[in-house]
């Protein structure tokens, strides 16, 4: 039974008189369902025939099982291809190398249509074809409005989590910036790989995402999405000797065994699967309480579609977990946010500046800046290796710490700074009354805030001090905030007494 969303999205296409129109409609929220139906009533009504065009085999499955028996499967080893079905449907590539044996088609329906490889294709020019492009985002590295006159927003996330459609989540990140740090290159847009694997296969790095998976989805069913094939094996095997029910699939995963171990997954409760490239589009398993982001991402489409794989609703799930280990959350926003899908239609992606970080780094004790490969500051002396090993000892695990949307303990931080600053105050003793106002919090609604919520908003504030003194969120700034807290818990109680 179609929901008054998808019934609005069949009708605005249907009433639309662009010849190419673009549909988004969020991961979870029955889009190929809804591309299907519009399939079936566009060749009821004009007893034409329909093309579906996808990019991945879960994909090309999912629409053909939904159009049934009158679809034609478009695969490789067709050699010729019968005339007289309604539907078609098939991979573009695959497609596309028989273009020339095809019938006439009423209607292309091109599912991902954000990804671009669709644009060999000759239908967009093409008088008698209505083209509908269907994506969760409508974002191209060139703007979609260069191929669609119309973009239809039925509706968006945050509607469909207040509705019940989807479930909201709990994200935790890395309390140090630990990632940010890296300064990985860019390379077409995207973080570069080799940079990211070497980060993330590394000792400290697998051993976080172990720590992560024993303390915040432990037993529970959990996806991870890792950065390339050798990261993906990496992760797996250190998990597996872990004696952990976990699986691993990637691009080369032979079909019949791909399919297996997705049957597998769905069907056990504690199972964990390491993916990449893969799993982002056209899997579906509603029993995912854990989505783990072992990765850093510069695209907003990817972001989405690795989180929303946990967004399904399911029995007695009211929200699920995400583990982001790449600040992506912090890049981006979280997942339920309002968007502005018809800005990123118009404009596309901004263009990202080539190379990436200059390979310069700062002496935090007198600001000089250093090529990367330099040792020991020749202005002041400052050891980058010994204190490069320190931060190592320091960061062997990382912690994790709750995200929060919004903040209603709301502490003046920037206002106790310009005082402070103003009446040449020490900045450490900003920090102090910043614990002040969290003990104070923190016994007025004792019943309601928890430890690990305080713990948030404790770092939220200490990154701003952090930025304005110019100071890092290291250890030691850390533990003074900590000690400050304390001591004006230890006041609180004699006050009390």
């Amino acid at each position: 039974m179609l929901r008054d969303y998808q019934k609005k999205a069949i009708q605005d296409f249907e009433i639309a008189e662009e010849k190419n129109v673009c549909l988004t409609m969020a991961t979870g929220s029955g889009k190929t369902y809804t591309f299907c139906e519009i399939a079936k009533r566009f060749y009821l009504m004009e007893l034409k025939k329909v093309l579906i065009l996808v990019h991945r085999e879960e994909l090309l499955n999912q629409a053909f099982e939904s159009l049934g028996e009158k679809c034609f499967r478009i695969e490789k080893g067709i050699k010729s291809i019968d005339h007289n079905f309604d539907y078609y449907v098939g991979m573009v590539e695959t497609v596309n190398r028989r273009i020339n044996n095809l019938p006439d088609f009423g209607l292309v329906i091109i599912d991902e249509c954000h990804i671009g490889n669709f644009k060999k294709m000759p239908y967009f020019e093409n008088r008698g074809t209505k083209v509908l492009g269907v994506t969760a985002t409508p974002l191209g590295s060139a703007p979609l409005i260069n191929q669609y006159q119309k973009l239809i927003i039925p509706v968006q996330i945050p509607d469909l989590i207040k509705r019940g459609f989807l479930v909201d989540c709990d994200v935790y990140g890395f309390a140090s910036d630990l990632v940010g740090a890296q300064n990985f290159k860019v390379k077409k847009g995207e973080f570069d790989e080799k940079q990211m694997e070497d980060f993330y296969s590394s000792e400290k790095m697998v051993l976080n995402v172990i720590n992560a998976y024993w303390e915040k989805s432990a037993g529970k069913k959990t996806i991870i999405f890792n950065v390339n094939i050798n990261h993906n094996n990496t992760v797996y095997n250190a998990l597996k000797s872990e004696d952990l029910n976990v699986y691993r699939i990637d691009g080369g995963t032979p079909k019949n065994e791909r399919a297996e171990i997705i049957k597998k997954f769905n069907n056990e409760p504690d199972a964990i699967i390491c993916n990449v490239g893969v799993l982002t589009t056209g899997f579906d398993c509603p029993s995912i309480q854990t989505v783990i982001l072992n990765r850093a991402t510069k695209s907003l489409p990817l972001y989405l579609q690795m989180v929303g794989r946990g967004a399904r609703t399911y029995t007695d799930k009211n929200k699920f977990t995400v583990i982001d280990l790449g600040k992506n959350t912090a890049r981006f926003g979280f997942y339920d946010k309002f968007r502005d899908w018809h800005g990123y239609f118009e404009q596309g992606s901004k263009k990202e500046g080539k190379g990436g970080a200059s390979p310069t780094k700062e002496c935090p004790d007198c600001g000089k800046l250093h090529h990367t490969r330099i040792l020991e500051c020749d202005n002041c002396g400052y050891s980058f290796e010994e204190a490069k090993a320190q931060k190592e000892k320091q960061e062997k695990t990382q912690k994790l710490e709750l995200l929060i949307k919004e903040n209603p303990l709301e502490i003046p931080t920037q206002k106790l700074i310009d005082i402070a600053v103003e009446r040449g105050n020490n900045m450490y003793r900003v920090l102090h009354l910043i614990a002040d106002h969290l003990v104070k919090y923190e016994n007025r609604y004792s019943e309601i805030v928890t430890a690990e919520y305080l713990d948030s908003v404790k770092m939220l504030n200490l990154d701003v001090w952090c930025k304005h003194f110019g100071k890092r969120k290291d250890k030691f700034n850390i533990k003074f905030l900590d000690d400050a807290i304390e001591k004006a818990r230890k006041q609180n109680t004699a006050r009390n007494f």
